[in-house]
């Protein structure tokens, strides 16, 4: 059996955020992405669903649902996951993981889902409802191909 580092080598996860659900971002989001565009990146936990096993420097992408659907940020995996708070049910406990976004684009800004479907189909875009989904290596390749281009376009 592989081990996990091997599982998780060049692999991807996606981080869903649905403002309709959540939206307590320090200020707010729109401050959080100006802030991360001075070159601090922002650290914080993030909920990796049902997932027990992740492994830090993971690829994290920042998956915009409940409306403007569409990617728009990428971080890095800092720990292993660990049972915290649930973020919306102070009676339940979820699974986390400390994350650094090191960048982050305004939601007008987003990689469309349709263009996500066409460069990653390996993904269902159209079905990402929970965080901790994870991203093959070659498909996540792609992804960060297709997010350096989307970076360079906005210079």
């Amino acid at each position: 059996m592989a081990e996990a580092s091997d599982h998780w080598r060049d692999a991807g996860i996606i981080l869903g955020w649905n403002p309709s659900l959540w939206d307590e971002w320090p200020g707010t989001y729109a401050g959080v992405v100006a802030g991360v565009a001075t070159g601090t990146p922002f650290v914080t936990q993030w909920s990796v669903g049902a997932r027990k096993e992740v492994e830090p420097g993971t690829d994290t992408w920042l998956l915009r649902q409940g409306g403007s659907y569409g990617l728009i940020g990428h971080g890095t995996v800092l720990t292993d996951p660990y049972e915290d708070v649930h973020f919306a049910d102070p009676r339940r406990t979820a699974t986390f993981v400390d994350v650094a976004f090191d960048e982050l684009v305004v939601e007008g800004d987003r990689v469309p889902r349709d263009v996500l479907e066409v460069v990653v189909p390996e993904v269902a875009w159209r079905f990402q409802f929970r965080s901790g989904n994870r991203i093959a290596p070659e498909p996540n390749r792609r992804l960060r191909e297709l997010w350096r281009e989307a970076m360079s376009a906005l210079g």
